[in-house]
């Protein structure tokens, strides 16, 4: 009896992790992995060129190393066709002969956790570990897996934040952008990264300009009063108005109404009244009515001077 029990524990722990490993789509809410992301939890990172995908175990060669072992024209095969039954036809790994793939990779091993053969492996994330290498530019790529395999490899926290940091003004908008967004996530945003973040807020790309205003709100969040007459936090200040109210993107004006809302002062105060009641898109205007309210609740609890 025990030993059946532990079996069908054994099977359940696997089928669990084999179906959350299948899943190609994204939960509710998550964003797609970056190529940094990817590059850092990933066992073996290569690009490879297709030698078959028509087989039920694709067929490539290896043509750069960037994480991991293996080395330049060894042959590996790549499990992929159970991830198909999960997704949606425009979704679907299809591997084309010929063409040059990023591969982010992980031993391909059975239900015991043994692997299965030294050059089996799956990807990594499920669609997600496969990044098909375009034909021009593929430089950018390469450059850019390249500074992540070296950050990876990084033990050392502090230098690892001041590379992160280091990629911010990088002309390479994969470097930037992975940049941008653990500048974000690991808090590491200060006052010296200001002039280049402010860069970014006219930078071409929306994400980036979003992303600028990601770090923005966290940087006014944490000035103090004694902070706002500075030059730098209200040339910020500044820049955000105008974005608020003049971006052609919807998604950019929210993030700048949000920004907008960590501001302590009521300079912001006319734009958010602006915005609230003239914005075009139903969304930004109400994220700014919300903020308003939020201001006013806030203004109520808040003790008058001698009271």
């Amino acid at each position: 009896m025990s030993r059946k029990f532990l079996i069908l524990c054994i099977l359940s722990t696997f089928i669990a992790a084999a179906s959350a490993q299948s899943v190609g789509g994204l939960a509710k809410g998550e964003e797609a992995p970056t190529l940094y992301e990817l590059t850092a939890h990933s066992s073996l990172v290569v690009t490879a060129r297709v030698i078959s995908g028509q087989v039920k175990l694709a067929q490539v060669e290896v043509v750069e190393v960037f994480r991991g072992e293996s080395r330049a024209g060894q042959r590996l095969q790549i499990a992929f066709r159970d991830l198909n039954l999960d997704l949606g036809k425009q979704d679907r790994v299809v591997f084309d002969d010929g063409e040059t793939e990023i591969l982010f990779l992980e031993p391909e091993v059975n239900w015991e956790g043994v692997r299965k053969g030294d050059d089996r492996y799956v990807l990594y994330r499920g669609r997600f570990g496969k990044v098909s290498l375009p034909r021009e530019g593929d430089e950018i790529y390469l450059e850019a897996l390249r500074v992540f395999a070296s950050m990876a490899s990084q033990k050392d926290h502090r230098k690892l934040y001041a590379q992160i940091r280091g990629l911010l003004g990088s002309p390479n908008p994969i470097l930037a952008e992975a940049g941008l967004k653990e500048t974000l996530r690991l808090d590491l945003m200060d006052r010296s990264l200001l002039p280049v973040v402010l860069s970014y807020l006219q930078d071409p790309a929306p994400g980036r300009r979003t992303q600028a205003l990601k770090l923005l709100k966290g940087f006014f969040r944490n000035l103090k009063p004694e902070d706002h007459p500075d030059d730098d936090a209200n040339d910020a200040l500044s820049r955000v108005l105008v974005l608020a109210r003049n971006d052609p993107v919807e998604s950019v004006r929210v993030a700048a109404v949000q920004t907008l809302g960590n501001w302590n002062g009521e300079e912001v105060r006319p734009t958010l009244e602006a915005v609230a009641e003239q914005d075009p898109a139903q969304g930004v205007r109400y994220e700014a009515k919300v903020i308003l309210l939020q201001r006013d609740q806030a203004a109520k609890k808040t003790p008058k001077p001698g009271s």
